[in-house]
């Protein structure tokens, strides 16, 4: 008889929808976790890559991939489940933004119908954060879920 199986996360993706999403937290978290010095930084730091969904979009956080698992379609599958929930949720559009040092990222967004639309250099947070530059991509989305998260 054989052990059975025990479950693995292999991947894990993230999205902002109806005010909710899978990273954040109040500011009184952060400085209480970080104190308030290296608090106030990291909000400054937080501050300039608030991404917020405009009326009709899901904006997606980003996608994670067991390092052993890419290049199995994961990351794929985890895109196309975001965008059924997009559906779902009356969503015309998913956004997203990845960095300069993720070339293999952006080509995965780029295969599962998503395009650049702006590309903001950031050359004086290269040292700091280690990515100069940030790009922005879209991919359209046809809603066919009642009138949901995205929807007025």
């Amino acid at each position: 008889m054989r052990a059975p199986r025990r479950a693995q996360l292999v991947g894990l993706a993230g999205y902002q929808l109806g005010g909710r999403a899978l990273t954040g937290g109040p500011a009184s978290a952060v400085l209480r976790a970080y104190g308030h010095l290296r608090g106030l930084h990291r909000l400054l730091l937080l501050a300039l890559f608030e991404r917020r969904p405009a009326p009709g979009q899901l904006v997606m956080d980003g996608i994670a991939v067991d390092p052993g698992m890419r290049g199995r379609g994961v990351g794929s599958l985890l895109i196309e489940e975001v965008a059924v929930v997009a559906a779902e949720e009356g969503c015309r559009e998913i956004r997203l933004d990845v960095i300069d040092t993720n070339p293999r990222a952006r080509a995965l967004y780029g295969r599962r119908g998503f395009t650049a639309v702006r590309t903001e250099h950031t050359p004086c947070l290269r040292g700091l954060l280690g990515f100069g530059a940030v790009t922005t991509m879209r991919r359209p989305v046809a809603a066919n879920g009642p009138r949901g998260l995205c929807t007025p």
